[in-house]
């Protein structure tokens, strides 16, 4: 096992190479040892768009791709380390969890470049909240799709040290389809109806007193500001940001929503 991988080229490819420094797309399935499959929006199962500059996926199979070329199918056996460890993934992988990853490499192309087709079918809201050690505040990023899956990546500051070392947590929901079309017309519709409170990016500027942590705020207060956004397949429809105590953002219904399934992961202390 060569750096807590073993690696099985099943089918060697006759394409382009993917090289440290490339974004590669690949369909990924992922196993744990014993032969479940692990599913969900981080765990494979589908095609997957991975900037190998970057740690866009668990260091086991960014490293275990380098080298493949299109065309190619690879099988991955990945230890804990280099998976996710002893604390494992909450509600998906347990502790010290030896991963099987199956890897079908369908493209490489130059780093930072997007296609249509990377993007599901559909409109897509993402909300972000930054972090902030001086308050515990976790950092906290939410996602919607127009089928109603969502999910939030939560990331908890540890006193004392850099944001790159924090307490991280995943988890997903699926909304009725109601809910899910009100809070798109609500979040398309808020800079129409707050346009003073809803802004654009001109009027952010990034505080970065934090070590490894860039704190989104409004230029004129200095408040931590929430941004959102709106899009179908890369296209923004709207983008624009609301400071954490705007009455466009509490009284919307998209912050009520997004508050009653993350309430119980903003406390100090989750498992």
């Amino acid at each position: 096992m060569t750096r807590g991988i073993k690696i099985q080229d099943v089918t060697v490819g006759t394409g382009d190479e993917a090289l440290r420094g490339k974004t590669v797309v690949a369909n990924v399935r992922m196993f744990l040892n014993h032969g479940t499959e692990l599913t969900g929006t981080f765990l494979g199962g589908q095609k997957m768009r991975i900037d190998l500059r970057k740690r866009e996926c668990i260091a086991g199979l960014q490293y275990g791709i380098e080298g493949m070329r299109v065309g190619g199918v690879r099988s991955l056996i990945i230890s804990p380390h280099l998976a996710y460890g002893a604390k494992g993934l909450p509600g998906h992988v347990p502790p010290n969890a030896i991963l099987r990853c199956e890897v079908e490499l369908l493209e490489v192309r130059e780093s930072g470049i997007m296609k249509p087709e990377d993007y599901p079918p559909g409109k897509h809201l993402h909300v972000f909240r930054p972090g902030e050690a001086a308050r515990n505040l976790p950092r906290w990023q939410f996602g919607l799709e127009e089928d109603g899956r969502c999910g939030a990546n939560l990331n908890y500051p540890i006193p004392g040290l850099p944001w790159r070392h924090t307490r991280r947590k995943a988890v997903e929901w699926q909304l009725d389809l109601t809910t899910t079309r009100v809070l798109f017309q609500n979040a398309i519709a808020l800079p129409a109806e707050f346009p003073k409170e809803c802004l654009p990016n001109e009027e952010l500027w990034a505080d970065m007193t934090e070590r490894g942590n860039s704190i989104t705020g409004d230029k004129h207060s200095n408040s931590l500001c929430i941004t959102i956004s709106v899009a179908e397949r890369g296209q923004r429809i709207c983008y624009y940001a609301v400071t954490e105590n705007s009455r466009a953002l509490l009284g919307s219904e998209l912050y009520k929503v997004i508050n009653e399934l993350l309430g119980p992961y903003l406390v100090t202390h989750v498992d």
